[in-house]
């Protein structure tokens, strides 16, 4: 066994030595802190709410219904609880802290109102109902009454607790598994929300109390629609003290090799976290947690060599990451909640942008540190209004330097090689988040408004593109030295920007009849450093129980919502034009270069004018027009399914032009200066604008069932049919002067994909057993088909053939199983639609299996609240005081080669073949399956 061999056992060992020692070290510390003086009325993780319902006169009312739900804009850990006043009118239930809507109606009595924060104490709550203005009106049930608020849709999908075992113990895996699901209904990928603030990164998982997909999707407190949306909670601290520790080890003789390459340098991943929680004092309680990860991967590159030659290789990319948080909360008042929360990450990567067609020679070595502080205040003010105020800083830093500072090579469709395009990098951002919501109940209106502004500072020095690119059509040209385009970047590296953008809303939800929930609302917003400085955004929606009747359960309930939702121009883009501006740096490009290898001094580029590239001053904000309805059924008390409709009609979608390129037709590839230019001259200027359209149709069905309580399960499926010629802000249309043409099926991630099924559970077995299953399946995914060359003078290569039906003398022929092709298209010949080629799907399946042992000290009962009734039947005996587990995780436990998306370009050797391993939901591409061996140690 070598060295290299020795030293990472090593790692995996001690740390599950340091974890087998971990229980007589810790208990000492776990009794003397569990010695302190608790209140004994406080349930560990639980708060206590009680009251006592009453008549005008006095007089108690027994059996008076109690349903309380999390309050709307709250980060509730719960779902909605039920409860039953006493014969003496008094009632008592356990709840995670939060803050909660509570409803207590009685029949002949009006409903009352209230919403209460509850913490890891008592709270208290006395009732007075007041008699009904009409003697015979009677009550529905809570327990029979299927709730129509926008927040309570079934359609979100929410994971806490045991249900979060249902994913990967791998962050990164973890991560990926979320969003996908997330981003099967939504709008350009997955928002996420940390505890709700954007920006932030995830929080490790076992930081993690709750997550939430999809929940009030049209609401107006949100920019983007809520089908895609990610809402994570993190865990707050606790008045006992709780502590976690858990490690993880994956090594290369436990995996499936990886079929897109030979043999490999030897990997690992070793990785580490621990938690802490407990009281400050009386009112004040904190949650820190670590981790630490050391991942030796490969990146695996399948390219040709500069000599023509194919290359398959496996070339180290190491990385390692590093993570503190720390979060505290703090009871001010009753009814006044502070919570703060600081994280700090520090990554470093070897190699980073090494892989499939980019050689070693390309590799960036990268560090990224960030830090986070937020804080909350929440106050109920009264009985009937709450305000929270929120405030995030994150402070990044990125340094980057390459492997290799000499040119560029890029031999489309055969190999990137030379240094790094992106060369030196030096990063610092500053972004800065505050939020206001008001939140006031008003008899049968709920009304929420409030607002968030944020703000960027970039301060950015980049060297990219200053030891210039050359770039070839395929390998003949390459091995000829005839390029046919040449760029350099030259002038001022550094840029700063200071942008800001402001979201406003406000919305009631008015319930109209028992059965029947209005909710309209209107959003503003507005971004600085862009033309478009005023986007109203209306919402409205309307849910009804169907069928819901004072005795009976709906049969289903409807809801209806449309409304329209922007996407914010990105803050890079706006630094591009504020570097790029044609002064203070230019961008040189040259057509058909007679130079390679060799880079001529600057003076030589004096009849070359920059391209500038800028911001068109009539750019509009993108923006989507949304309706869709959604059917809700409850499947008794096991869970729900639920049925979404989405139609989708986007306008001013991102894009990049050449506003002065050849005209259509005017150009001659062999004659670089040939081509009439609507602004005249020969420079290239580029500019993001907002031409394009799509248009969408979504189709899904959720669900969540609890058949048995040791059982969960979730199944999400999503059908979706999305058309659009345009792909972000960076890309650029075949046609310059017909974006049009590119119309086709969107290629963006998820939106390439028709279908996809989701499917997973968690069951706990007996004697401490446990396994949880994750499956993933989709579609075949579509891929674009391009030439390799510029056709049109536009300096991008981007174009496509068209279909071999008429060939003439100049044309360049391809027999593919796509098709036949010409890439030197014919006048007059329609090239083929953008995203033609088809390529493979994917099946995916992970599972885990473990075992518990639970051992130690038992902890004293915990007394009953006062007033509540006495237990039926013995008491369950409290766990003892420790928990040490095993687990295994197989990523891909099928061991199914999920092939990567082919290359596309027609003049590569690799056409219509795939290079890599679909990798959407693995860790590394090191391996086709991993497993992963996991021990955790839990007081």
């Amino acid at each position: 066994m070598t060295i290299f061999r020795r030293a990472k056992y090593a790692r995996l060992l001690s740390s599950a030595v340091l974890l087998l020692s971990l229980p007589a070290s810790v208990e000492g510390f776990v009794r003397s802190a569990q010695s302190q003086s608790i209140p004994s009325n406080v349930v560990s993780g639980l708060g206590v709410l009680s009251g006592t319902v009453t008549d005008p006169s006095g007089a108690v009312i027994a059996h008076a219904d109690v349903h309380i739900e999390p309050h709307a804009p709250s980060s509730s850990p719960a779902t909605a609880s039920e409860t039953t006043t006493d014969d003496a009118g008094r009632f008592t239930i356990k709840l995670p802290p939060s803050i909660y809507d509570v409803t207590i109606s009685s029949s002949g009595f009006e409903a009352f109102v209230s919403i209460v924060t509850v913490s890891e104490r008592m709270v208290r709550l006395d009732a007075k109902l007041a008699i009904a203005a009409s003697a015979d009106q009677v009550n529905v049930p809570a327990e029979n009454a299927a709730s129509t608020s926008a927040g309570d849709n079934k359609s979100a999908l929410v994971f806490k607790g045991d249900q979060l075992d249902s994913f990967s113990n791998d962050d990164s895996t973890f991560q990926q598994e979320i969003q996908s699901i997330a981003g099967g209904g939504g709008e350009g990928g997955a928002q996420v929300y940390v505890d709700g603030f954007s920006g932030s990164r995830w929080p490790p998982k076992d930081s993690i109390r709750e997550v939430r997909i999809n929940q009030n999707p049209f609401s107006p407190q949100f920019e983007g629609l809520g089908f895609g949306r990610v809402e994570i909670f993190t865990k707050p601290g606790s008045e006992k003290f709780h502590g976690s520790f858990y490690s993880s080890g994956n090594d290369d003789v436990f995996n499936a090799r990886n079929p897109f390459t030979g043999a490999q340098p030897p990997y690992y991943s070793v990785y580490t976290r621990g938690d802490l929680s407990g009281p400050v004092d009386k009112k004040t309680s904190f949650f820190a947690s670590g981790e630490y990860s050391d991942q030796q991967n490969n990146a695996v590159v399948n390219a040709f060599n500069p000599d023509g030659s194919s290359l398959s290789e496996a070339v180290p990319d190491p990385q390692n990451n590093s993570t503190f948080s720390l979060r505290l909360d703090r009871q001010l008042t009753t009814n006044n909640t502070f919570i703060g929360r600081y994280e700090f990450n520090k990554s470093n990567q070897k190699n980073s942008g090494v892989g499939l067609l980019v050689l070693p020679s390309e590799g960036i070595d990268n560090t990224t540190t960030t830090q986070t502080l937020q804080m909350g205040n929440t106050q109920v003010i009264g009985t009937k209004l709450v305000s929270e105020t929120r405030f995030q800083y994150l402070r990044t830093r990125v340094d980057q330097n390459p492997v290799d500072t000499s040119p560029s090579i890029i031999v489309q469709g055969s190999f990137n090689g030379g240094g790094a395009p992106g060369q030196v990098l030096r990063d610092n951002q500053d972004q800065y988040e505050f939020q206001e919501y008001l939140s006031l109940s008003l008899g049968k209106h709920f009304i929420r408004t409030g607002a968030r502004y944020r703000l960027l500072r970039d301060s950015n020095l980049s060297t990219a593109n200053y030891s210039g690119e050359f770039t070839f059509p395929n390998l003949a040209a390459y091995q000829a030295k005839t390029p046919s385009l040449f760029s350099l970047t030259v002038g001022q590296p550094s840029a700063v920007i200071l942008t800001g953008d402001l979201g406003a809303y406000a919305e009631d939800e008015w319930k109209a009849r028992k059965n029947v929930t209005v909710t309209y609302g209107l959003r503003l917003e507005s971004q600085s450093a862009i033309p478009d400085h005023f986007d109203p955004a209306p919402r409205a929606g309307v849910s009804w129980a169907i069928g819901q009747t004072d005795k009976h359960q709906p049969w289903v309930v409807f809801r209806s919502n449309a409304g329209i939702f922007y996407d914010r121009f990105a803050a890079g883009n706006i630094l591009t034009s504020v570097r790029q501006n044609g002064t203070s740096q230019q961008s040189y490009y040259v057509t058909n270069p007679t130079f390679y290898p060799n880079i001529p001094p600057l003076t030589q580029f004096a009849s070359t004018l920059p391209t500038p590239y800028t911001i068109s001053p009539h750019l509009h904000v993108s923006s989507e027009i949304i309706g869709g309805f959604t059917v809700e059924r409850s499947i008794g008390k096991i869970g729900s399914v639920t049925a979404n409709y989405l139609a989708i009609r986007g306008v001013h979608q991102y894009n990049s032009q050449n506003i002065n390129a050849p005209l259509p037709g005017t150009y001659d590839p062999a004659n670089p200066t040939s081509g009439v230019r609507p602004l005249g001259g020969t420079q290239n200027i580029y500019q993001f604008a907002s031409g394009g359209i799509e248009k969408a149709q979504t189709f899904y069905v959720s669900s969540n069932l609890h058949p048995l309580p040791r059982l969960f399960l979730f199944g999400f499926y999503v059908a979706r049919h999305q058309m659009s010629d345009t792909f972000g802000a960076a890309s650029f249309p075949s046609q310059s002067y017909n974006v049009s043409a590119d119309y086709g099926p969107s290629g963006l991630g998820f939106r390439a994909v028709g279908q996809r099924l989701f499917l997973g559970g968690n069951l706990r077995l007996p004697y401490g057993f446990s396994s949880n299953l994750f499956l993933a399946t989709q579609s075949s995914a579509r891929f674009n088909i391009t030439t390799g060359t510029d056709l049109n003078g536009d300096t991008q290569y981007n174009d496509r053939p068209a279909f071999a039906t008429n060939p003439g003398p100049s044309s360049v022929l391809y027999n593919t199983r796509f098709g036949n092709f010409d890439a030197n298209p014919q006048p007059g010949e329609a090239t083929i639609p953008y995203n033609y080629g088809k390529g493979p799907g994917l099946v995916f399946a992970a599972f885990g299996l473990g075992k518990d042992f639970k051992f130690g000290p038992r902890p004293a009962a915990e007394a009953p609240p006062p007033g509540t009734p006495p237990a039926k039947g013995p008491i369950p005996k409290p766990d003892p005081t420790y928990d040490l587990s095993f687990s295994v995780d197989a990523a891909n436990i099928l061991n199914r080669v999920n092939a990567g998306s082919p290359v596309g370009v027609l003049s590569s050797p690799f056409f219509g073949k795939s290079i890599s391993l679909n990798n959407f939901f693995g860790p590394g591409t090191d391996s086709n399956r991993t497993i992963y061996i996991e021990t955790s140690f839990r007081f």
